[in-house]
């Protein structure tokens, strides 16, 4: 199989999705063909927890939720509001979304109820993704909306946990309750958690491939550029760190990051300026860095080859390490 971004349908909706080639579902459908052939390597890790999605979990947990969606209710062509805290429930949420026939609407976790509000009802949506941190406001953001359903990762009150979407495959067949959310992997290929041993960084002026560790900021953002750029990153089979905008730089130190998706403006200290992707804040600048972002990564997204050693983390993520920074984000 050809291990390039391949092209599919065009979507006027999404100009990113379209220089792409691809239309939404069909960007999903590529990356869990590259995740089937990944093997079991990291594919997301939650920095502050040290918690690891391999790529086959990652697969699998994409396609349950998706098939959990729909038994739910969801329909091809359904919106659903996406309002999570970090960048690894983002990639699983809307992937599932998408895997399901829908769309996603991206809302920023610093949203506030009435901008909650607003964005679900311009986007039309009848169903809520967040985290449990957030469920609070996500809650009062949905009671003025036409959303019906809230649906967390984590428990948290008045809403469905993620997990319960994946309670039985696609043909009926029990799945694993909570596999985004275990740690690790299965015995047999479990990540070493005693030292941090990732794949040496690749040099700064290679293209990103599968070596790379890409360090993600929190979901941000007015348009589809976020959503673009992690695409793309997970099409190139690199490693996925999701952080707390503050925790940036200790990630990608600890992670040995090698490439950065972080707000507009934000500065990543020894990272080169061409391997930070910027996210803008406002919607007049989110078309044009989206853009940036996306061209640098597509052409960087036909070197993939999925057979390498496994990867290993840290224990306990960076909430382990301590620091009166970073005990404060953990807490």
């Amino acid at each position: 199989m050809e291990r390039g971004v391949s092209t599919g349908e065009r979507t006027e909706a999404d100009p990113l999705m379209a220089s792409a080639g691809m239309s939404h579902r069909a960007m999903t459908e590529r990356i869990l063909e590259l995740a089937d052939e990944a093997g079991y390597r990291a594919a997301l890790v939650d920095a502050t927890e040290g918690r690891v999605t391999a790529w086959p979990r990652f697969a699998r947990t994409v396609r349950t939720a998706a098939h959990g969606l729909s038994r739910r209710g969801l329909a091809e062509g359904d919106t659903v509001g996406v309002f999570v805290q970090d960048a690894a429930s983002f990639a699983i949420a809307i992937n599932a979304v998408r895997a399901a026939g829908a769309t996603g609407c991206l809302i920023p976790p610093d949203a506030s109820p009435a901008d909650i509000t607003a964005r679900l009802n311009a986007c039309g949506a009848r169903l809520l993704i967040t985290s449990a941190p957030l469920a609070e406001l996500a809650a009062e953001g949905a009671d003025r909306s036409r959303v019906r359903q809230v649906i967390a990762f984590g428990e948290a009150p008045g809403t469905t946990p993620f997990s319960s979407l994946l309670e039985s495959g696609p043909h009926g067949q029990p799945d694993e309750p909570g596999l985004p959310d275990e740690p690790g992997l299965a015995d047999e290929h479990r990540l070493a958690d005693d030292e941090a041993r990732l794949t040496p960084a690749p040099d700064p002026g290679q293209e990103l491939t599968h070596r790379d560790v890409v360090v993600a900021a929190p979901p941000c953002g007015e348009g589809q550029a976020y959503t673009s750029l992690l695409d793309l990153t997970l099409l190139t089979g690199a490693t996925l760190v999701a952080a707390p905008l503050p925790l940036v730089t200790a990630a990608m130190r600890v992670y040995k990051g090698t490439a950065a998706i972080v707000p507009r403006g934000t500065h990543v200290p020894g990272v080169p300026a061409t391997r930070v992707f910027p996210v803008a804040l406002s919607r007049d600048h989110d078309s044009e860095d989206g853009v940036t972002g996306t061209a640098i990564l597509m052409s960087r997204a036909d070197h993939l080859d999925p057979v390498v050693d496994p990867e290993v983390t840290v224990r306990g993520g960076l909430c382990g390490l301590g620091g009166t920074l970073i005990a404060s984000l953990c807490t």
